[in-house]
């Protein structure tokens, strides 16, 4: 009866509260013992036992005692399955946030006890020293026993938290990042002894608060003992532990989320379906809930009361969290970042932009709904789901980069952050789909079926460098810009892209020419920092070339007006270009009626691809080019992504100058361009820096190519570079081929013989020419001399012919227009030497 269930939820509220009055007791009674006990012991010393056993200092936060004194003040001998503790014994204090609640002990045997008392332990702590008291940008490490921390503390100074048991590491690491919403965490995970796996305690602690996971690599002859950071400090020293934790990185979500992680962050676990006095509020419930004799399916929910205060409950939609608020680095893009169960029961990330919350939030639901979450499509849950979003912002707080790239000194990828920093970065994007960086295979199959395929082919070397160089682009300040293959159709130009993109994604990274200047700007700031590759320039508008490598080598979009007319943001990136096509960037352009300038060329520099079997020198066994080519693209598919990302691990923690290592590799000899001008020199640099990162990989370990052998493949192809353009400024060769041109043209139409005894009739006339001792020399009216030079400046074009010889420096006067007699009458007129411009054609 109502009666008799009311009376029994009495009785059941009575024995809690008589239970919860004997656990605070105890807990006060624990807490006091443990108190005389710390006043008691003396500072720890570096030959306590256990501490001499484990190869450890001491930190200046442990203590020890001896154990029959501890006994005497306890009442009690402290034991650890059955055995008596003995000896000098470590004291570790637990502490909670009112201070030292328990004590463990610990002997030169490893027994370990704390002091009885029901839950003083849980929740409780060691750090290695004492607690900064506001948030920072210092990594804070954890641990679950005092050995692995302090042999993490260590490694690299790092403060370290010891959380005294694998279950106790989530509390912990929870109210850590309530008090530290942006320090960034790494876990020192402890290795399960029968499977070599890292501890799912650590993982799951990891991923609840964006912290790191840091390993301890023992390699494949593992000892089944050899567990922790401790161990792998005792066996290979200090510095093995340090580089474990320096190539920390977050934990891949679970397949399914544990019970223990049932509610959003700042909810108690198990609280439930909330009471009258909590509601209104929102509930997340992961998994299936039975209350008051009720069935709760997963879900977000909102528990509210009607006007009669009748309770009322409403679902939004399935499992989602949030975890943190998200916004660059100048407090613009604010997002949130979202937890939630896809209809296929798998756990994924979203960092979501707050600006797809404006309207009706069509945008989100449509965004949410592709990515897998299940959303009532009701007005009024639609409604919660928004006010859900914003009604409680998280406490923790994470940078967001709205590109992939540099962010800090981390570097981020849409599905992860790489650097010392990462756990306080994630990528945010308004949309779900990023295929470009994906992953499959090993990176030993990549070395081995595309790497190695690299030696003794200078052009294969060449691109698979090159994407590498993007990264490098900020550390070094250097510009956008690239490389184009030229060369006939089917020699192997679009497969040295493909391997090359095989560096850091699949078949979805390569992009086609076949785009506007305007859609190429999008194409561009996707591949911010990395590599852009860009396939077949015969596709492209011939007259789109000339803006879209404009474009790609300036590293900024077009200016655009705002929706109120002012200027909007521009949009920016830095990237490394690899290109192919049949046909050079100038031929392309002649084709939509452009001339290609000097700022163009050398913003992507052609390389022809002509070897010894197509774009190859050497075929690896293969019974032809083709066959080769075929084998290069059928290990691009099988193994991708994982070169890139290899390389970052290593590149984030390198702390070199790498501007000045780029210019001690500008200087050496095979990069002097002799003879050259400014643009030689760009292009030197360019080639310098493929070379230097092809280099870079090799001694991170990720290529497996001798030493030097990325830096020739730069070298020869600067060679091919030069010998195809030839020497001297570009915009200057193009002037004499523009002159010369223009007399071959009009020579024998719009000129005639300066010397004849009458003036011939010519027709828009350009000028006289006249003999002497076998050379002809052309006499150019000012207005002819413009129309050859148009399209450059008038000067400019006047300084490159004389420089070339083929028009006399300047007379007394600084005018390089002579005055001179043509056919019984003086007229100023510019002399052209035709032989002085085709030497300058053709190098000479």
């Amino acid at each position: 009866t109502p009666e008799q269930v009311a009376e029994r939820q009495r009785q059941n509220a009575e024995r809690a509260a008589q239970e919860e009055t004997e656990i605070a007791r105890e807990r006060a009674d624990t807490a006091k013992k443990a108190a005389a006990i710390w006043k008691a012991a003396t500072e720890a010393k570096a030959d306590n036992p256990y501490l001499s056993r484990k190869h450890v200092s001491p930190a200046p936060t442990l203590r020890e005692i001896d154990a029959g004194a501890a006994a005497a003040i306890l009442g009690y001998a402290p034991k650890s399955s059955g055995d008596a503790l003995a000896g000098r014994l470590l004291v570790v204090p637990v502490k909670q946030c009112d201070g030292i609640s328990t004590l463990e002990l610990i002997d030169g045997d490893k027994h370990k006890a704390a002091l009885a008392g029901r839950g003083s332990k849980v929740g409780g702590y060691w750090a290695t020293e004492r607690l900064p008291d506001g948030d920072g940008t210092e990594p804070l490490q954890f641990a679950e026993g005092v050995a692995t921390a302090l042999s993490g503390k260590e490694a690299n100074g790092n403060m370290t938290i010891a959380t005294l048991s694998a279950g106790n590491m989530l509390a912990v690491a929870k109210a850590m990042r309530e008090r530290y919403p942006t320090r960034p965490f790494a876990f020192l995970a402890d290795l399960v002894k029968a499977t070599g796996a890292p501890d799912p305690h650590a993982v799951e602690a990891a991923r609840a608060v964006g912290g790191k996971l840091a390993i301890p690599d023992f390699g494949t002859d593992r000892e089944p003992d050899m567990t922790d950071m401790n161990d792998l400090a005792k066996l290979r020293g200090a510095d093995a532990v340090g580089r474990a934790i320096a190539s920390a990185a977050a934990p891949a979500m679970p397949e399914s989320q544990p019970e223990a992680e049932s509610l959003p962050a700042g909810e108690a676990a198990g609280a439930g379906i909330p009471d009258a006095k909590e509601r209104p509020c929102f509930r997340v419930l992961d998994e299936w809930i039975e209350h008051g004799g009720a069935k709760y399916r997963p879900g977000v929910w909102h528990f509210g009361t009607d006007k009669d205060g009748s309770p009322t409950q409403s679902w939004a939609c399935s499992p989602l969290h949030l975890d943190a608020v998200t916004y660059d680095g100048q407090d613009n893009n604010f997002g949130r970042l979202l937890r939630f169960k896809t209809t296929a029961g798998k756990w994924r990330q979203w960092a979501m932009p707050m600006d797809l919350l404006a309207g009706d939030g069509a945008m989100l639901r449509g965004e949410l709904l592709g990515m897998g979450v299940e959303i009532d499509p009701g007005q009024k849950a639609r409604n919660l789901l928004a006010t859900y979003l914003q009604a409680r912002p998280p406490k923790r707080r994470m940078h967001c980069a709205t590109q992939v790239g540099w962010c800090g000194d981390s570097f981020v990828l849409p599905d992860a952050v790489t650097g010392p920093n990462a756990s306080g970065v994630i990528f945010q994007s308004g949309e779900r789909g990023h295929d470009e960086h994906t992953r499959a295979g090993t990176l030993a199959g990549w070395k081995a079926e595309i790497s190695a395929r690299a030696v003794g082919n200078p052009l294969l070397l060449l691109a698979l460098s090159a994407s590498f160089a993007g990264p490098l682009l900020g550390k070094c300040n250097g510009e956008s810009g690239g490389i184009h293959f030229v060369g006939d159709s089917s020699t192997g130009k679009t497969t040295a892209i493909e391997a090359a993109c095989a560096t850091w994604g699949g078949p979805g990274y390569r992009r086609s020419w076949r785009a506007t200047a305007n859609g190429m700007e999008g194409a561009a700031a996707l591949f911010n920092d990395c590599l852009l590759a860009l396939d077949e320039i015969s596709e492209c508008d011939p007259r789109e070339v000339g803006a879209i490598v404009y474009a790609l080598g300036n590293g900024r979009g077009k200016q655009r007006a705002s929706r109120s007319g002012s200027a909007r943001g521009v949009t920016r990136w830095r990237c490394f270009v690899l290109s192919s096509g049949e046909r050079s960037i100038a031929t392309a352009m002649l084709e939509g009626g452009q001339r290609a300038k000097a700022g163009q060329s050398v913003r992507l520099l052609d390389i022809p691809a002509a070897r010894a079997f197509g774009a190859w020198d050497e075929l690896h066994g293969a019974a032809s080019a083709a066959a080769f080519s075929d084998a290069l693209k059928v290990a691009a598919t099988r193994h991708h992504g994982l070169a890139g990302r290899a390389f970052l691990d290593k590149l984030t923690q390198d702390g070199r100058d790498f501007c000045a290592t780029l210019e001690q590799v500008k200087a050496l000899p095979m990069f002097s361009a002799e003879g050259g001008e400014g643009q030689d020199k760009r292009a030197a640099a360019r080639f310098a820096l493929v070379g230097m990162a092809g280099e870079l990989a090799t001694e991170y370990g990720v290529t497996g190519w001798p030493e030097g052998a990325a830096m020739d493949a730069a070298v020869l192809a600067f060679g091919l570079w030069r010998a195809n353009r030839g020497k001297g400024n570009d915009e200057g060769r193009q002037i004499l081929d523009r002159v010369a041109a223009f007399i071959e043209r009009h020579g024998d139409s719009r000129f005639s013989d300066a010397d004849a005894n009458g003036e011939a009739h010519v027709r828009e006339r350009a000028g006289w020419w006249r003999d002497s001792i076998g050379e002809r020399t052309y006499l150019f009216t000012a207005d002819a001399m413009r129309e050859a030079l148009k399209g450059f400046d008038f000067n400019r074009g006047l300084d490159a012919l004389q420089v070339a010889g083929a028009l006399p420096a300047p007379g007394a006067n600084g005018e390089r227009a002579r005055a001179l007699r043509v056919c019984g009458r003086p007229v100023k007129l510019y002399q052209i030497n035709p032989d002085k411009l085709d030497g300058g054609k053709h190098g000479a």
